[in-house]
């Protein structure tokens, strides 16, 4: 049994009726706790809107949010099947509520989060240091791998010296086999984490490089391999984990080096080049 389940079971005997009805609820439908409206939900249980949030807050959360989320992270931890399996079973339950709107919710919360955990410092650390280093990587495996080659492309026309891994067969670790003291990585991972990934920022680590992690949570094992750590929350009705909030810290750590550093003729060269080849209309 998870923890939010034991906190309904534990709290159920001495709930008034209509928060029972609404615990009872949860503790049988986790799925729909986890990627159904609060509205939705209070309809399927027969009470009002604010029972909801009036349950979250009897167990001791900030905001129906904050209830929602302990479900839907369960799903994160069980894989991407059951999260496809509860997102078909959600679709058409309501008139009301379609299941776009709770993705597009749920990216704005992810947002919202990731500003409000985002260490100013540490933004302004990570471009002095790409701005020092010799080289900057940029290392994510799997679906992280594309958004470090976004990075990369997005950023190499404005600093020097970004790179990912582009080897094809070589492990990542392979790949960073020279990186030392004078360059930067940061690396990326979300749950479930690539286990190359966190291979190749403890080896980062150990060879005294600066090391930036980009990840979901605390528990992360990044972690304790970073000298800095930018959390962006993941959580989503979508069977895989939401990436917007990693775009929005790859551009704000891309923007943060270029507006402290002097990349304006290498952005004007750039472009130049680009407007002369013709690869563009």
């Amino acid at each position: 049994m998870s923890q939010i389940d034991q906190q309904l079971a534990k709290a159920l005997p001495n709930l008034p009726k209509k928060l029972g009805k609404a615990a009872r609820y949860a503790l049988d439908h986790p799925d729909r706790i986890a990627f159904d409206s609060m509205r939705t939900v209070a309809t399927a249980c027969d009470v009002a809107s604010p029972t909801m949030l009036r349950l979250a807050r009897a167990l001791d959360y900030e905001s129906y949010e904050a209830f929602r989320s302990e479900f839907q992270q369960r799903f994160v931890n069980q894989g991407f099947g059951n999260r496809a399996d509860a997102l078909q079973s959600g679709v058409g339950s309501s008139q009301d509520d379609h299941f776009s709107n709770d993705i597009a919710q749920a990216a704005t919360r992810n947002i919202a989060q990731t500003m409000k955990l985002l260490d100013i410092a540490a933004v302004e650390e990570f471009a002095r240091c790409v701005q020092n280093s010799n080289r900057t990587f940029i290392l994510g495996s799997g679906s992280m791998h594309w958004m470090a080659a976004l990075m990369e492309s997005t950023g190499q026309m404005a600093i020097p010296g970004l790179r990912t891994d582009h080897s094809g067969s070589a492990t990542m670790v392979e790949t960073i086999a020279s990186i030392a003291e004078q360059d930067t990585a940061l690396v990326m991972a979300f749950a479930p984490y690539a286990r190359e990934t966190v291979v190749a920022a403890a080896y980062a680590s150990k060879r005294k490089a600066k090391v930036f992690a980009l990840t979901d949570k605390a528990s992360s094992p990044l972690v304790e391999h970073a000298d800095h750590v930018f959390f962006a929350p993941t959580t989503s009705p979508h069977y895989y984990p939401s990436v917007v909030s990693t775009i929005v810290m790859i551009e704000i750590l891309l923007s943060a080096t270029v507006a402290t550093s002097n990349a304006i003729e290498r952005i004007k060269l750039t472009e130049n080049i680009r407007n002369q080849s013709g690869a563009y209309l």
